[in-house]
């Protein structure tokens, strides 16, 4: 039996020797029982011998006693604990409660940071991380790019291309398990005629929903046979979210009949909730590839001509990504010979061998394989809306701080009756927690209503539905509550270190108290993220004003393009193509319009014709290296009605349209054919008539052909509309800037000459670009709500902190006053100080912007992350917020009584 002296029971002073204990039971154990045998007559080594004997192991004995002190150590330090955190949480419920206004704020601060972090983490994830919803293994799934590059030309990646292309790579390819061949965001007139509206569809091959291993939620998905261009059957999946919307979730829908494009067809299934595809837009409807141009032509003649479509393969697990990208690439190739044969005949050059890149399905990538602009800025949200929480919780640190202090005195009773700083510093995390669940469970209030609003303006015209609050952003919540409970928590405890001298020396009205450093520290970087978030948000802004105010070529603001879809009404060629004749003279005459013409392709459209063109005097085709040359066919009054003005010779006029062939081209292919004189008279050859002469006539100011950031003016030439020309057309209507409603008396007189139309789309030409804006415009929205918020949490500590040094100074004022100090002079004192702490974090600020100007250039639009405009105003903006924080204070320092302020103490 070992021997434990009895003089450590005295230096236990944190935590019990459950292992002394033991030697001390067993001892008076083993020492009773020697004696009980002395009693009886045994001698003391007999007495010894037979006590060891009946205790048996002593080993195993003092493990299981151990384990019982241990175990029962464990339970008492849970009670402890428990009863510790049970009257900390009493403590805090009463102080907070005693202090709604306090509370409050510091509630609605947190929540406030912790739901605009998690909102735009579940954005980002939404965007960048999460898989498409409903497509099986998805890290097999892949999406195909083609590489285009000409001799002196950068590379360009694009994702459109040929159905012949598909047809090749699903029977000839090696390297992959299966394709299929989409085209996303197709909008069609979808229900009975004159109560038709618009739906975003997406049409599909063969062998889309197998490459994606998507299960239907009702019904069946489009067979292969069924999609074929030419022997295709209209049939059509509907989407889960329209369904629901239009159909109310009713299952008996499968086997109705939906119009679409005027033409029935046949509902067959429903897809899985959420489903998109690969992409991001959300669909309405999923329809064959044909029913692009079911009913205006040949299906199959369309097709051959196509280059819009894009591709999602599943590569064969025998198959490296590499081996499979250099498959297809031949297929490519395959597929481009065959293209130019049937266009150019013998004369057409063998295509090279460019690139097939094979990019993931996650990571919203856009159709040049880099990630879209709502992706890129919702990264950089992201940051901002932690930079917001870490302000939020600044305030909070700073506010709880200012409360600490006041309790001074309470915090040096506690120290001096023998409270452990660990213990004090306990019960300040249990109230700073306290307020953060308090905070967390109100940003859920939030989330749920304005993240809504967040998401829906980050992913319009996406699922964003399916973007709601799952687990993940719940424990993201959890985790910035807990984080920004030990944040608020850290600056009190860290005050609280001080002696309880100063305490209960400080308790009362010092005259000459001051700002911590600490406290310094907490106010100047909330000034600082403050402007560092406005600085980003007045970049936004420039960016946005300078697209806005672009030189596009054309007019997008007052011009209106009308589209009418006569599919499936039966009318033939000619009675569609007379009806748009009598449009045109009767739009004319509406009061307000002061120009309107037709044409085959709105101007912004991606599905301009493509020209192959040779200049007179040339032996080979003009083949540029930015893609091709742009054509459209134009009625008279063309250049009148979509604002492009005329540079030299004339415009397109009536009698051209039965006449001689004649062009108008624009400046930039004057310039490629033309470099040193005027084209106008000479000629052009067309692949369509290559030995006939298109005389040039007139040429026009570059315009934006596809989109608002074009690298370069595109190669354009504009033939006339031959009445006889049967093909779909589109109206455009210039109005006059003054007149408002003009969509609704456009649509009107349409419907007045022609009762019967299926549809009429009418529009602004200009809302083609707010896909592009969007970027700028969603920073600039973003952001400015972002920094507006953590400029007025900034604001409100300050006000807090100047106010409380206000009440901490009253005896110094009031001495200032009573030896002659004027109202002014207070006014000014307060301004100062709360000015200082504000410069200090402007100063701050503006070096984090220019530190971080690189990181963001990408992003804005001919603005440098540097403007010296965006710099000035901001800071000048938040100097002047600290000073409005602090001039309450100020003003009510200066009616200070000198009087009753020297009584205070």
């Amino acid at each position: 039996m070992s021997h434990v002296p009895a003089w450590r029971r005295y230096l236990r002073f944190w935590r019990p020797d459950v292992r002394a204990d033991i030697d001390d039971e067993l001892r008076f154990h083993f020492d009773t029982r020697i004696a009980e045998l002395r009693a009886h007559g045994l001698s003391a080594d007999e007495a010894r011998r037979r006590t060891i004997e009946e205790f048996g192991d002593e080993h195993a004995t003092r493990q299981r006693l151990e384990e019982i002190g241990h175990r029962m150590e464990r339970r008492r330090a849970r009670f402890l604990w428990w009863d510790a955190a049970r009257a900390d949480l009493r403590y805090a419920l009463r102080g907070l409660a005693s202090s709604p206004l306090f509370t409050g704020t510091v509630v609605l601060t947190l929540a406030i940071g912790i739901a605009a972090a998690t909102t735009m983490y579940g954005v980002m994830r939404r965007l960048l991380i999460q898989p498409p919803p409903g497509v099986a293994a998805p890290e097999q799934v892949r999406k195909v790019y083609f590489g285009h590059k000409r001799p002196g030309d950068s590379l360009r990646i694009g994702d459109g291309f040929s159905f012949d292309f598909f047809e090749l790579a699903r029977d000839r390819a090696r390297t992959i398990a299966d394709i299929g061949a989409y085209m996303p965001d197709v909008e069609l007139a979808v229900g009975d005629p004159g109560e038709a509206r618009i739906a975003q569809a997406t049409l599909v091959s063969g062998g889309f929903w197998r490459t994606l291993g998507a299960r239907p939620a009702l019904g069946r998905f489009i067979a292969d046979d069924e999609a074929h261009p030419a022997t295709g059957a209209r049939v059509v999946v509907l989407g889960h979210a329209f369904w629901q919307r239009h159909f109310g979730g009713d299952p008996d829908v499968v086997g109705t009949t939906l119009r679409v494009k005027g033409l029935p067809y046949r509902i067959v299934g429903v897809a899985p909730r959420g489903f998109r595809g690969v992409e991001l837009g959300d669909t309405d409807l999923w329809l064959p590839l044909f029913a692009y141009a079911d009913g205006d032509r040949s299906r199959r003649e369309w097709w051959t001509g196509s280059f819009g479509l894009s591709f999602v393969t599943r590569v064969s697990p025998a198959a490296t990504l590499p081996q499979a990208g250099a498959d297809l690439a031949r297929l490519r190739r395959t597929a481009e010979d065959r293209y130019n044969r049937r266009f150019l005949g013998d004369a057409a050059a063998p295509a090279p061998l460019r690139p097939v890149a094979l990019a993931p399905v996650t990571g919203a990538l856009g159709d040049d394989m880099q990630p879209i602009p709502e992706a890129t800025v919702s990264i950089w949200l992201v940051g901002v809306a932690f930079v917001l929480l870490a302000i939020a919780a600044a305030n909070v640190a700073s506010l709880l701080l200012l409360r600490a202090m006041r309790r001074r005195r309470e915090i040096a009773v506690r120290l001096a009756l023998g409270m452990s700083r660990r213990r004090l510093a306990a019960l300040l995390f249990t109230e700073s927690l306290l307020l953060a669940v308090l905070g967390g469970v109100a940003s859920t209030v939030l989330v749920i209503g304005g993240g809504a609003w967040v998401r829906r303006t980050l992913l319009s015209a996406m699922a964003w539905e399916s973007a709601g609050v799952d687990w993940r952003m719940l424990a993201l919540a959890a985790a910035c509550t807990i984080g920004a409970a030990a944040l608020a928590a850290l600056a009190p405890a860290l005050q609280a270190r001080r002696d309880a001298v100063a305490g209960w020396r400080d308790g009362g009205q010092r005259g000459g108290a001051r700002r911590t450093p600490l406290q310094r520290l907490l106010l100047a970087s909330q000034t600082a993220l403050s402007v560092l978030l406005l600085v980003g948000a007045g970049l936004f802004l420039r960016s946005l004003q300078r697209v806005a105010s672009l030189d596009l070529g054309l007019d997008t603001r007052d011009v209106l393009t009308v589209e009418v879809d006569f599919t499936g009404s039966g009318r033939t060629g000619p009675e569609r193509m007379a009806f748009f004749e009598r449009a045109l003279e009767r739009l004319r005459t509406l009061p307000g319009v002061r120009a309107a013409s037709l044409a085959l392709e709105p101007p912004l459209s991606d599905s301009h014709m493509g020209m192959v063109i040779r200049f007179s005097g040339a032996s080979d085709w003009f083949r540029p290296d930015n893609g091709g040359v742009v054509g459209n066919r134009v009625a008279d009054r063309f250049f009148d009605a979509t604002g492009m003005q005329l540079l030299q010779g004339r415009p397109i006029t009536a009698a051209d349209r039965t006449g001689p062939r004649v062009a108008v081209v624009n400046e930039a292919l004057a310039r490629a054919g033309w470099p040193d004189r005027s084209p106008v008279g000479d000629c052009v050859y067309t692949s369509s008539a290559r030995d006939v002469c298109t005389e040039i006539v007139g040429v026009v100011k570059d315009a934006r052909t596809f989109a608002l950031l074009e690298p370069a003016p595109s190669y354009a030439v504009y033939v006339p509309l031959a009445p006889d020309v049967v093909d779909s057309r589109v109206l455009l209507v210039r109005r006059d800037p003054a007149v408002r409603g003009m969509e609704a008396t456009v649509r009107r007189a349409l419907r007045e000459l022609d009762p019967g139309l299926p549809y009429v789309d009418v529009r602004v030409l200009g809302d083609v670009l707010n896909p592009e804006i969007r970027p700028w415009r969603l920073g600039a929205t973003l952001f400015t709500t972002f920094g507006v918020v953590a400029m007025l949490l900034a604001a409100l500590g300050l006000y807090a902190a100047v106010a409380y040094a206000v009440a901490q100074r009253t005896r110094e004022i009031g001495v200032r006053v009573a030896v002659g100090a004027t109202a002014g002079s207070v006014v000014r004192l307060v301004l100062g100080d709360g000015a200082r702490v504000a410069l200090i974090g402007i100063a701050a600020g503006l070096g984090l912007a220019l530190l971080g100007a690189p990181f963001i250039a990408d992003l804005l639009f001919d603005v440098s992350p540097r403007d010296p405009l965006v710099l000035a105003s901001v800071g000048g903006g938040v100097l002047l917020a600290a000073l409005l924080a602090s001039l309450l204070p100020a003003r009510r320092a200066a009616r200070v009584d000198p009087v009753t302020a020297l009584r205070a103490d």
